[in-house]
């Protein structure tokens, strides 16, 4: 099956779309819902329907579905739930087949909402509706500036990165995502009245746009013997990271006060599962989008030895710490490296792994000559990849050449470092306000940077036992 052949193909590639609920008042909150396709430039026909006003942002306004003169692919309604059942039997009578599902208040809101949520899926599944939610903000699909989202988006870092989860939370955090890492598209299950992650599995292995996977499971509603069997193939052709919350019973009973669904599964089941295939399991919601950096920003290591070059003795021997911990191997580099760093040493000999990028540092200003030497590191024969701290702008500005401002000069200078083709990082030092500010042109450039030593490590080491999993099992 071909991804346009997917039911859910015409979630994220539709050619016309209504809007229930639209508004062109800047004070409600379903404001975004509209103004992002038109800002972003949406390539499909836009229906707004609404009684009160005859035109919004432009668009002619329709009074309901039945008055728009043309075929609608997609339904989009966030208008109250006790409305809801009422926009589904409209888009049964008119053939609509997609509803995307916004409003709360279905199976997590209570007895009442539990009915209207029982109610409102026996209809759909009785009419062959599919139906996105409720309680969902999705679809997003950066390749046609499709996107249903809360938060007003300036533009689209377009990527390989596809995201599915059943939680709001990632809703603020999507406006960033899509201007940092670099998103393919995006699919929040919410409720799962219908949508499951098995379907959103079987898509995204179909999606030639979608070149990674993170997922984040609350609980499992699909089929479990289906969900391990596409993990097992997607996984050793994409790299797919899951996020599993809910592991104790008072997580588990957290995440039904939201979605309404009980996650049954037991933990070490879910784990074992997991290990049956070549995705990658995060522990935490830090480590969950490190690892999507990482895989999205870096090319797969060939090995497991790794440069360090920090700021600081210190934090030289965390990362050190951390190297072994997370089994990585400390790179050997080799005597042709150890000549071209020894230009930039100090006044006394230091070694080369990890290698003192702050006392180097204060006996040589000449940034650009500094980093040519540098670059010795990744290119040389012996490291896999490398990881750097960035210098404290202070630093970089007593050295700049003043020629550039020192954001685009350093940029400029860390894509020497990437130019080898290897997997290279940097952490942070200080994330005061002139370093964020870098760090964001950095990463436009498609260099990552983590917060710390350790979890830049963490996320290396994730890059080398995938490609250790993946080699496994495609020899099976």
């Amino acid at each position: 099956m071909k991804a346009e052949d997917h039911f859910l193909d015409l979630f994220f590639n539709p050619q016309s779309i209504a809007i229930i609920g639209a508004t062109d008042d800047v004070d409600k909150i379903n404001y975004p819902l509209m103004k992002n396709l038109v800002k972003l430039g949406f390539k499909g026909r836009i229906y707004p329907i609404s009684k009160k006003n005859p035109e919004i942002m432009g668009y002619k306004s329709y009074p309901g579905l039945s008055a728009v003169p043309d075929k609608i692919d997609l339904v989009i309604t966030a208008i109250p739930a006790t409305k809801t059942i009422k926009i589904a039997k409209e888009c049964n009578d008119l053939g609509i087949k997609r509803l995307v599902i916004i409003s709360g208040g279905f199976s997590e809101g209570g007895d009442d909402g539990q009915k209207l949520h029982e109610q409102l899926q026996s209809f759909i599944k009785g009419k062959g509706i599919h139906s996105l939610g409720p309680n969902t903000l999705s679809p997003i699909n950066t390749k046609n500036n499709f996107t249903i989202s809360y938060h007003l988006s300036n533009f689209f870092k377009k990527g390989g990165l596809s995201f599915a989860f059943q939680s709001g939370f990632y809703e603020p955090k999507i406006a960033s995502l899509m201007s940092t890492i670099g998103l393919n598209k995006v699919l929040d299950m919410g409720n799962k009245m219908d949508i499951n992650e098995v379907d959103a599995l079987e898509y995204f292995l179909r999606d030639p746009d979608t070149k990674r996977i993170a997922m984040h499971i609350e609980s499992l509603r699909g089929d479990a013997r289906r969900f391990l069997e596409l993990l097992r193939e997607v996984s050793i052709k994409k790299p797919t990271i899951i996020l599993k919350s809910g592991r104790t019973s008072s997580g588990s009973k957290a995440a039904s006060s939201h979605t309404g669904s009980i996650a049954r599964e037991n933990d070490l089941i879910f784990d074992g599962m997991i290990k049956q295939t070549a995705a990658i399991r995060a522990q935490n919601i830090e480590e969950f989008f490190d690892l999507a950096k990482a895989f999205e920003y870096l090319p797969l290591p060939e090995g497991n030895r790794l440069s360090i070059i920090p700021f600081s003795g210190g934090e030289g021997v965390m990362s050190t710490d951390a190297c072994e911990m997370n089994g990585l191997k400390m790179a050997s580099l080799s005597n042709k490296a150890y000549k071209r760093l020894h230009r930039i040493f100090p006044p006394w000999d230091i070694p080369l792994n990890p290698f003192d990028l702050g006392v180097c540092a204060q006996f040589f200003s000449d940034l650009e000559s500094f980093f040519d030497c540098l670059c010795a590191i990744p290119e040389d024969e012996g490291a896999d990849f490398a990881i750097m701290q960035m210098p404290p702008p202070v630093v970089l500005r007593l050295n700049s050449s003043g020629q550039e401002s020192i954001v685009d000069e350093y940029s400029r200078l860390i894509l020497k470092m990437k130019k080898a083709g290897k997997p290279f990082a940097l952490w942070s030092s200080s994330m005061d306000i002139p370093e964020m500010d870098m760090i964001g042109n950095i990463e436009a450039n498609g260099v990552p940077v983590f917060p710390s030593a350790v979890r830049a490590v963490k996320a290396f080491a994730a890059l080398y036992q995938f490609n250790v999993k993946r080699n496994e099992k495609e020899l099976r």
